[in-house]
């Protein structure tokens, strides 16, 4: 009687990032045993060479029936991926803004940076080289540098290699790559007919409220000490509200770094960076290249849909009356619907270039009977050639737009959900094209998305 063989009743599995490997049993005989050499020559028959437990192995081969199965047996090492390049801000001398014990924590982020003339502002700090890892099967797995950049001069600033310094006194405002030293246009009160609205090539400081219907605009930050209603912000640098927003589903916020307030009502917010929020979010519409926070004070998100590519810090999300509230993690809500309408388009062009082919083909197959055609059916020609090209040409252009997202694709795998206090029903979940909606309440939970499904870790 021949040996028994391992393959024929153990099947090995190795994860899709080549870090683990398992084994499984397929009803192996009550009889069967194998020494720790012959299961070491399995391994390497299917591959396994690093990263071996050892410890597994040996009760592979003293009992392996007793084992509770799939059991782990080789672990690779991650690759560790290198922390990218920043901005580091000086330490400076804020001016004193009247005191406001209930939104103490906001006044701090709201205060102005003033420099002199030379003084250090800040510098970047360079990326971070990846380590590499090692897979189960030996194979090296890169771990990537982190991301760079080219530090350049802001605004009336100058540089000493990473070190960055001021040309001129002026208010500093820290971008995602460097630091500008804007001039200060300020209000000593609120907007109103007499200010009208400002457009300013540095920063903008308004000491009262932002009415409905105004526009601001500055190429460097915002900082308003009242409270924003249905008016226009935009602002090439950050934006803080010491209050908040009441926008009634009217007007925008939109700031290529963050955007600091605290409470949002009805408000349509963009931020490049950070979307920093203290008390609550709500019906609201916000976007954000990097985390967005609502974890201070009350810290609920409810309603609306918040948008983050890399993570969604909040105390509570949703409410115990189940009010409908969307979260994109990964890639934006924007990202997601402009993918599928770009694959709709795709479809829609496909399918029509192939009923036109259908028709141009049965045309030209009279023609080449030697049939001639009336003059409608050469009007029909005309035209179908006409669609056909349009149709292509719509293909194509939905191609190459759909390549061009695929190439700035975030990674929907990276982004987090956390809710410190509680995770309501009815929120619902996105991370990328995978979708779940929450059907119970949760306390201290974390989302995110583990081998294509939406994990709900409870801490």
């Amino acid at each position: 009687m021949e040996p028994y063989r391992i393959r024929d009743f153990f099947r090995l599995t190795t994860s899709e990032n080549k870090l683990a490997a398992s084994v499984d049993a397929l009803s192996p005989p009550e009889d069967a045993s194998w020494s720790t050499e012959e299961w070491m020559a399995f391994l390497e028959e299917e591959g396994i060479t690093y990263g071996i437990l050892n410890n597994n192995i040996e009760r592979l081969s003293s009992d392996p029936l007793s084992v509770v199965y799939p059991l782990e047996v080789a672990r690779g090492t991650e690759s560790v991926n290198g922390a990218a390049a920043y901005i580091e801000p000086g330490n400076f001398e804020e001016s004193d803004e009247p005191e406001d014990t209930d939104e103490v924590d906001l006044k701090k982020v709201i205060q102005i940076a003033m420099v002199e003339a030379g003084a250090y502002t800040g510098r970047k700090i360079d990326a971070e080289p990846g380590e590499s890892g090692t897979g189960v099967d030996g194979r090296v797995l890169q771990g990537r540098d982190g991301n760079d950049f080219v530090l350049r001069a802001g605004k009336n600033t100058r540089l000493e290699g990473n070190d960055i310094y001021a040309v001129q006194a002026g208010q500093v405002s820290v971008g995602k790559k460097t630091i500008h030293v804007n001039p200060l246009y300020e209000v000593k009160g609120d907007i109103d007919l007499k200010t009208g609205n400002i457009d300013f090539t540095g920063n903008i400081m308004i000491r009262g409220n932002v009415p409905s219907g105004f526009e601001l605009k500055a190429e460097g930050d915002i900082r308003v000490l009242g409270t924003v209603e249905a008016a226009v912000l935009e602002a090439s640098g950050s934006i803080f509200i010491n209050a908040g927003v009441n926008a009634r589903n009217k007007g925008r916020i939109n700031a290529g770094q963050n955007v600091h307030a605290t409470y949002l009502n009805e408000a349509d917010v963009s931020a490049g960076a950070d979307i920093v929020v203290k008390q609550t979010i709500m019906h609201s519409r916000c976007t954000t290249g990097g985390t967005l926070i609502c974890n201070q004070g009350r810290g609920q998100v409810v309603g609306g849909v918040i948008s983050a590519v890399q993570e969604i810090n909040v105390n509570e999300a949703g409410n115990t009356m189940n009010t409908p509230t969307s979260f994109y993690i990964g890639a934006t809500r924007d990202y997601v619907e402009r993918r599928k309408h770009l694959e709709q388009t795709l479809y829609e062009a496909k399918e029509e270039s192939l009923k036109v082919t259908d028709l141009l083909k049965t045309i030209q197959t009279k023609e080449e009977n030697g049939s001639s055609l009336s003059s409608k059916e050469r009007v029909m020609k005309l035209r179908a050639r006409n669609t056909l090209e349009a149709a292509k040409d719509k293909a194509r252009h939905a191609a190459e737009e759909l390549e061009e997202l695929a190439y700035v694709s975030p990674n929907p795998e990276s982004g987090i959900i956390k809710a410190a206090k509680t995770l309501h029903s009815n929120v619902d979940v996105h991370f990328g094209k995978y979708r779940r909606i929450i059907n119970k309440s949760y306390d201290r939970v974390v989302v995110y998305l583990e081998e294509g499904e939406i994990t709900l870790n409870v801490t």
